[in-house]
């Protein structure tokens, strides 16, 4: 019943996260056939289950967008605001031209973080001052003649990358300079969980060492950690056991 008032009630039951993301996709919905709704209740939507998780953090944090920003900071069939929102942990969601980040303090400062350093990159170099410090990000010496196959067309083989990891990465640029180099290499910084962080990483090193063997292999022997948690270990195979490994296509590896 009731099909006549102006508006229905959607229930959304779940863990705090989830409830939070199906609520803001309805939003995002709404506000695109209903402009203006999402004003109406803006302070409501913001405080909801404020400092309700685990670490007594959780909440929401907001950004306005331009009409050109929008497009930029969503991406094609919203492939940057899925980027944000998995390197980042948050809960990122556009709803109008306001961007909202759902999570814990740390989560909603690092989407905040990456959003600023995405446009940034519209306006020239980007650097990203004290990154050794950050626990959230890596840093990867590529070979100046390897940039542009890291890259691939229109950025197409970086985005496969954040893609498959959930991660963000860029160049990072010193402003003046055509790149931020260590002798004849490039910084590539990859933002995200440690896990995605290190497959992205890894991933960059296969290519670079296709194209420049001994990059990195160069001296490197076998190593088996007692790190508790993720760590890395490494083993030496021999060229008839390095394709038997990788399969085709990959498929074994």
């Amino acid at each position: 019943g009731g099909r006549n008032k102006d508006f229905e009630k959607l229930a959304i039951f779940g863990g705090v996260r989830g409830r939070r993301g199906a609520e803001l996709k309805v939003l995002s919905a709404v506000e695109t056939k209903v402009p203006g709704y999402y004003d109406k209740i803006r302070d409501e939507v913001v405080r909801r289950d404020k400092g309700k998780d685990d670490t007594g953090t959780w909440g929401t944090d907001t950004m306005t967008f331009h009409d050109d920003e929008l497009s930029y900071a969503l991406g094609k069939q919203g492939s940057t605001r899925k980027k944000m929102e998995r390197s980042s942990g948050a809960i990122v969601q556009y709803v109008g031209h306001t961007s909202l980040f759902s999570g814990t303090r740390s989560e909603r400062q690092r989407a905040k973080d990456y959003m600023k350093w995405l446009f940034q990159q519209l306006e020239g170099s980007v650097y990203v001052t004290g990154w050794e410090e950050r626990d959230d990000c890596v840093v990867v010496q590529v070979p100046s003649d390897c940039v542009g196959y890291i890259t691939g067309n229109r950025r197409a083989t970086l985005a496969r990358m954040e893609e498959e990891w959930g991660t963000f990465m860029f160049f990072m640029n010193k402003g003046g300079e055509k790149g931020s180099r260590r002798g004849s290499s490039e910084e590539l910084i990859i933002f995200g969980a440690a896990r995605g962080r290190r497959g992205a990483e890894l991933k960059c090193m296969n290519e670079i060492e296709k194209k420049s063997p001994g990059t990195f292999t160069r001296g490197l022997r076998e190593k088996t950690t007692d790190t508790r948690g993720f760590d890395t270990d490494r083993m030496a195979l021999r060229d008839d056991e390095l394709s038997y490994a990788i399969g085709k296509e990959a498929s074994t590896q």
